[in-house]
């Protein structure tokens, strides 16, 4: 639409009697204030909806009863059908259990039983709410159906009913609801987030005339909770407006093409090696995103992830690589490490010159200062936390993690050091030192840090140990809540300035469902689990597990990124509550039968993490198992990551973890590959298979953010589906003869 239209139908006058949504009874005050933020919306979602480019299109505006969404919605929809899209408005408020006077009784019940807790885990759930039903009259609309069966929910018993609608010409249906954006809710394509307060909620229900005690204390604590709820779901909205009709995006829409995955010189001895092979016709347009590992930034250790500072490293990467994988099309996966940087940061560096008269004095933390009066002065110096305040605490070496750093004056003064150290013999550190999150310094070099990613052209910055960077007193020191997501809140605004979607990195067992919660809360995360699920499925002819799997991702509307292998090794700690304890011993058994590394956690015995082996190996070296691993992933939900190492059938490198030492293992999966090694592997069948591939799931329409995605499972059988609009591909796989074949329409 052009910028003309656009303003010819904002200032287009709002009649009185424009369509409202279908709620017996609702009030509907359509005034000016509603009608200006309706029109700073309405150029947004516009966009929204041309960007989708669907024949049919579910829209919600979501938010607490102050936040107007009711009357925004109907102004929003009234302005669609000026731009020739008819709409529908679907009020949520019919779709409870129980009628408002019932459910009211019924929350009021669950406090009484067990407090708030209990309301809480009630109030926006399928418990109170028939999910089932709004989701199947949403996916009857996306399916194409004529005549939709719609519920009526008055006041009282008597008055619910459902009436037939016809929606044979109506490109979109307009949800309005509290619970707009919930994680139960599926088919909604563009969340819009009305933000207010619990009290603009409170001033709205009394002018509404909703209920009888709009200001009750139980009332007050009904609405307190569906803020923070709707609070929790902020970041997956597309659209978040604020109450002053300030607009901004929310979820940043990632292209879930293939992403190679690769250290800067893991090809040839450079990264414009690797953009040389880019471009040749074997793999031209075969990736839309690169995940290009640390070391392209100056570094110390550990291969990248001991961060000097997030300038280019010259001797692998320029500003003139970057701006050729950008003519390629191709967007940029980057790391941002969150929690620790190199003693020869010039941060650190600073304060090993001038002491506690450096500017970065506070920028890293203090041992001393954060335990003082919390444990005991000990002859070395430093303070022994009393028992009771670190007997939770999550450790991730022997030993407190403090390293004792020599000041100009002479005096040791010890510095928070979760990861390595070490002391040379010249007196040089070697290691990586905390970040200090309360010193202002430490957000500004944050914020800092996120604007040159996005300068490079990183669509995804991967967060590394994340989970560590909140700490306090007595508490675990990992993952701390609600701490942790304080703080990727307020990254996640600076990374938005910068257009860039944040990934947080973090191996938990599937039990603990942190994977959910990341995604709960409107981030992308890794699909730790399709590694080892592929193994176990293809080895045992058995895809249940991976159906579930899949089926769970789609349902609960997880933004992830999957693999095979990636530069760590294939992840096994994550299976827990998936797999069976003998199902993970058989797994690591196998894998290790084949020439892999078992990586204990921390080093403690019997507490299994990963297995180091190439994906290539941990499949017996078998090309008919490697492409039908490959398949799979390519059709999973989410966007999918390549190992280079696996798409050139890579073998375990034992002469590398030789090479290497102690400590070494990793090196089994990432062997650099000359470019004559490269053109010599681009000959074979298997690797040729994985590149049409490839190719075929950055190209095919079938393929979009906006796809329906269905998971099936029949015996040794699995089919994955995708379908855009008129578009649909599918692959079916025997996993008794590693057999696969893919169907278009």
């Amino acid at each position: 639409m052009d910028n003309k239209k656009m303003i010819e139908i904002i200032n287009t006058p709002i009649p009185k009697n424009i369509p409202t949504g279908d709620m017996p009874g609702d009030i509907i005050n359509i005034t000016a204030p509603v009608i200006k933020k309706a029109g700073l919306i309405f150029p947004h979602l516009y966009d929204e909806y041309e960007r989708l480019n669907k024949d049919r299109t579910v829209i919600s505006v979501y938010g607490g009863s102050g936040s107007g969404k009711s009357c925004i919605a109907s102004v929003l929809s009234y302005m669609f059908s000026l731009a020739g899209i008819n709409c529908y408005i679907i009020s949520g408020d019919n779709y409870p259990r129980r009628i408002p006077s019932v459910n009211d009784s019924e929350r009021l019940s669950r406090y009484n039983d067990g407090g708030r807790d209990a309301l809480s885990s009630y109030i926006g759930t399928s418990e109170e709410i028939d999910f089932d039903e709004i989701n199947g009259i949403l996916d009857d609309y996306h399916r194409g159906k004529d005549v939709l069966s719609l519920k009526r929910m008055g006041r009282d018993e008597g008055s619910v009913f459902h009436e037939s609608v016809d929606v044979s010409d109506t490109g979109i249906l307009m949800l309005e609801w509290t619970h707009g954006n919930s994680m139960f809710l599926k088919g909604v394509d563009i969340p819009v987030f009305l933000n207010s307060t619990p009290e603009d909620t409170l001033e709205n229900r009394k002018s509404r005339g909703r209920d009888t005690q709009t200001d009750s204390p139980f009332t007050t604590l009904v609405l307190d909770i569906e803020q923070d709820l709707l609070l929790s779901q902020m970041n997956t909205a597309s659209l978040i407006v604020e109450y002053d009709g300030t607009v901004r995006r929310g979820r940043k829409t990632v292209n879930i093409s293939p992403m190679l995955n690769a250290y800067p010189d893991s090809v040839g001895s450079k990264l414009s090696d690797m953009i040389d092979i880019l471009k040749i016709d074997d793999l031209y347009k075969a990736f839309g995103s690169f995940y290009i590992l640390p070391s392209i930034y100056h570094s110390d250790l550990d291969r990248g992830f001991s961060v000097i500072d997030y300038d280019l490293n010259e001797g692998l990467a320029s500003t003139q690589d970057l701006e050729d994988l950008k003519s390629l099309g191709i967007d940029l996966k980057l790391d941002f490490i969150l929690n620790h940087a190199s003693v020869q940061s010039p941060q650190f560096q600073d304060l090993l010159k001038n002491g506690t008269d450096s500017e970065y004095a506070d920028f890293f933390i203090n041992w001393n200062k954060f335990w003082e009066g919390y444990g005991t002065m000990t002859e070395e110096g430093y303070i022994r936390p009393d028992d009771e305040y670190i007997k939770d605490m999550f450790f991730r070496k022997p030993g407190l993690p403090l390293l004792m750093v020599r000041m100009p004056d002479g005096t040791s003064v010890p510095y928070w050091n979760t990861f390595y150290q070490e002391i040379k013999e010249d007196g040089q550190y070697l290691g990586q030192m905390d970040l200090n999150i309360r010193s202002e310094m430490v957000w500004d070099f944050y914020q800092d840090t996120l604007k040159k990613l996005g300068g490079y052209g990183a669509g995804i910055v991967r967060l590394d140990a994340f989970a560590y960077a909140p700490k306090a007193p007595g508490r675990k020191n990992f993952l701390n809540e609600p701490e942790t997501w304080d703080v990727l809140d307020r990254v996640s605004g600076m990374a938005s300035e910068s257009d860039l979607k944040l990934l947080p990195e973090i191996h938990a067992t599937y039990n603990e469902k942190i994977h959910e919660k990341i995604c709960s809360k409107g981030y992308m995360t890794y699909d730790f689990f399709l590694p080892g699920l592929l193994i176990h499925a293809i080895e045992n002819h058995d895809p249940s597990h991976i159906v579930k799997w899949a089926n769970e991702i789609i349902d609960k509307k997880m933004n992830v990124v999957n693999m095979l292998g990636c530069h760590d090794g294939i992840p096994v700690l994550d299976l827990k509550g998936i797999l069976s304890e003998d199902e993970i011993s058989s797994l690591i058994d196998l894998i290790v039968s084949r020439g892999g590394y078992v990586k204990d956690l921390h080093g403690k015995k019997n507490m299994y993490y990963q297995v180091n082996a190439t994906y290539y190996s941990a499949l017996g070296e078998d090309d008919q198992k490697l492409l039908l691993a490959r398949a799979i992933q390519l059709f999973m939900p989410g966007k999918p990551q390549i190992w280079y190492l696996d798409l050139f059938a890579g073998k375990n490198d034992h002469e590398a973890v030789k090479r290497a030492g102690a400590g070494g293992h990793k090196e089994i999966n990432r062997t650099n590959l000359s470019l004559d090694r490269v053109h010599d592997a681009l000959k074979q069948n298997v690797v040729q298979k994985q590149i049409e591939l490839l190719k075929l799931r950055s190209s095919h329409p079938a393929f979009n953010v906006g796809s329906t995605v269905t998971v099936k499972g029949s015996g040794t059988c699995i089919t994955i589906t995708w379908k855009y609009k008129d578009e649909q591909i599918a692959l079916e796989a025997d996993l008794s003869d590693h057999s696969f074949r893919i169907q278009t329409n």
